[in-house]
């Protein structure tokens, strides 16, 4: 049987925890850089905390699940796990880039896999500007918030906020609003992979509003840019038993 250098990527819930020695010993550990690929054990948080490792080193990433909802990963099972890895799909993402401009001019500048959310910091609602490859499509946007998500993330916070669910590896992103008030009847849009997405935030002393790549947050921002990556590509494997294109198709028709 043929070994495989993997490296571990192991949340830090009790349940991630507890498999560790386990299949540390069966497997062993290898260095990251050295790695042939990274086995993430948790769930679709840990899955993207091993994706984001995964940048600098070009290696593809398979997720175990012994998180809650687990849409990223594959089924726990600490046996054949060099067998089902050497037999995975991979599936191939970009990410987005966000260029953030604080009130004070600094720049920001983060990747996500999941999505560009922009959210107010107070009580009042925040007002932003759309513009899409230089034309403005919305002059005002009242709402709690505004996000770019990827097909990967579609089925994260973009969900949550009534977005659409985005077949994986389709070239589009969706364009969600946060309870818009105004206009009231605009749900969103989809938008071509390769567009350049400019906010621009009204009056953002009055209305201070935050930005975040995934996890990373920018505060008291003016401005975001966003746009996808096609230079850094994120490798997913996946069992051939569990198709990413069937679990996308099959939550649009779950209750």
């Amino acid at each position: 049987m043929k070994s495989l250098k993997i490296h571990f990527s192991i949340a830090k819930n009790k349940k991630s925890q507890s498999v560790s020695d386990e299949l540390l010993k069966l497997y062993g550990q290898a260095e990251i850089s050295k790695a042939e690929v990274i086995v993430a054990v948790g769930g679709d948080g840990a899955m993207l905390d091993a994706m984001r490792q995964s940048i600098d080193f070009n290696i593809p990433v398979f997720g175990l699940n012994r998180g809650n909802i687990g849409f990223l990963m594959n089924e726990f099972e600490i046996g054949n796990l060099v067998e089902r890895l050497m037999d995975a799909n991979e599936i191939i993402v970009h990410p987005l880039e966000m260029k953030a401009i604080d009130s004070k001019n600094n720049e920001f500048t983060e990747l996500a896999i999941n999505e560009v959310s922009i959210f107010r910091r107070t009580h009042q609602s925040a007002i932003i500007s759309i513009k899409i490859d230089n034309t403005e499509r919305l002059s005002e946007l009242t709402c709690d918030g505004v996000m770019v998500a990827t097909p990967v993330g579609s089925t994260a916070y973009n969900l949550s906020a009534h977005g659409p669910i985005l077949p994986i590896g389709s070239e589009i992103l969706a364009l969600t609003p946060i309870s818009p008030f105004r206009p009231r009847r605009w749900k969103g849009a989809l938008i071509k992979n390769r567009s350049k997405v400019e906010f621009n935030i009204l009056n953002p002393k009055l209305r201070p509003v935050s930005a975040s790549a995934d996890a990373k947050e920018v505060k008291n921002i003016k401005k975001v840019f966003v746009s996808q990556r096609p230079d850094i590509s994120l490798r997913i494997l996946y069992d051939q038993t569990n198709s990413m294109e069937d679990k996308y198709l099959k939550e649009q028709f779950s209750m």
